[in-house]
């Protein structure tokens, strides 16, 4: 579905269903709101960390609510995923070894691989996830990147 419809479509239907089945509310900003096709990879990585994350928020935040922001800037494309639940502990703030599961580390992982960089930070109240990856990274889809089956 995400390489039909796009990341900003596919990250409001997945949202849409998080709530349904979760009882937290979620909200989705784009940024531009006519939000551009970027490379699959880079989509993939942007959606699969808001999987994790939200799944992360579900399990262990205690929340009411997340606001997912994703936004195009001239050298970057930013992801903000924020919660207003209990927050994490200092070591995983830090993402040190030991104190970050599977999914951190994963969403850790597949970001450096897109030569972009994720940060943990405190909410106050909740926890922040930003992801940053370059905009040279993100190029737009060329129409000789598209396949029809």
């Amino acid at each position: 579905m995400l390489d039909e419809i796009g990341l900003a479509f596919a990250l409001a239907w997945y949202l849409d269903g998080f709530s349904k089945r979760s009882g937290i509310g979620t909200t989705l900003d784009t940024s531009p709101s006519d939000f551009p096709r970027l490379s699959l990879e880079v989509e993939t990585a942007f959606f699969r960390v808001v999987q994790e994350a939200l799944t992360n928020i579900f399990r262990h935040a205690e929340a009411k609510h997340a606001w997912v922001q994703l936004t195009k800037r001239d050298t970057e494309i930013m992801l903000r995923i924020r919660d207003d639940g209990k927050g994490i502990s200092k070591e995983t703030l830090g993402l040190r070894p030991g104190s970050v599961g599977v999914g951190i580390s994963g969403m850790k992982q597949r970001v450096k691989e897109l030569g972009g960089d994720l940060q943990l930070r405190h909410g106050d109240p909740g926890t922040i996830v930003e992801v940053t990856i370059p905009i040279q990274t993100a190029a737009p889809l060329q129409a000789s990147q598209v396949s029809i089956a």
